[in-house]
């Protein structure tokens, strides 16, 4: 005897589904999904930025040349002036010898005969200029000294004296530091540059003129 399961009827909930339709249905909305995943992923992808090293900036250093400082000269110091009033002087007496008796013939007009008479050239004066003194001196070529390197770097100042022995052309023939500056470049630059570039008017006596020491202040300032 065989058995047969029972047919579900047309009245049964189940026999209204409809499998295509449930396994399209499905389908449309796996899709859907996908779809939906994709939208949300980003649009566009680029590799993270490399971490940026620090530039290196090369600086190139150009030393400026120190600028020529010109230096002042101060006026000479005034020298004490000699005393106007005369001095007595002693009279000297000088007496003139009685010439001796001439053995020369005389002849009959009356002259007396005289030897010629030798060339003895120009008559000489004899002019003693003396030691050189002190005296107030007058510029003629005075060209400041250039600043020392390295005393301008340092900012050293001071004023230099100098007793400058000029001869009787004016040249400075002798230059030793009277008064210091306190500052050995200052001393020297001043120094050098009178004795090899300064002129002077040489002092006069009787007219003419003679070698003489002259007190040269040489000033050095920073702007």
């Amino acid at each position: 005897m065989v058995r047969t399961l029972p047919h579900p009827s047309s009245d049964s909930p189940w026999s209204r589904l409809d499998a295509t339709r449930i396994a399209g249905n499905s389908l449309a909305i796996a899709v859907h999904v996908v779809v939906l995943g994709l939208l949300a992923l980003p649009l566009s992808w680029s590799p993270p930025l490399a971490e940026r090293r620090p530039e290196t900036t090369v600086v190139v250093y150009e030393p400026v040349p120190p600028r020529d400082i010109p230096v002042t000269v101060a006026p000479p110091e005034r020298l004490p002036q000699p005393d106007p009033r005369p001095v007595n002087t002693p009279i000297r007496i000088t007496t003139t010898p009685t010439p001796a008796a001439s053995d020369a013939p005389v002849f009959e007009q009356g002259e007396i005969f005289s030897p010629p008479a030798s060339d003895t050239g120009p008559e000489e004066t004899s002019f003693d200029p003396g030691e050189p003194s002190l005296a107030t001196l007058a510029y003629d070529v005075a060209p400041p000294p250039r600043y020392p390197r390295i005393a301008a770097r340092a900012g050293l100042e001071g004023t230099v004296t100098l007793r400058v022995l000029v001869d009787a052309t004016g040249r400075p023939v002798e230059v030793v530091i009277e008064r210091s500056s306190g500052h050995r470049e200052l001393d020297r630059a001043a120094r050098d540059q009178v004795l090899a570039q300064w002129r002077f008017h040489p002092a006069q006596r009787d007219g003419r003129a003679v070698p003489a020491y002259g007190l040269v202040p040489v000033v050095f300032k920073l702007p």
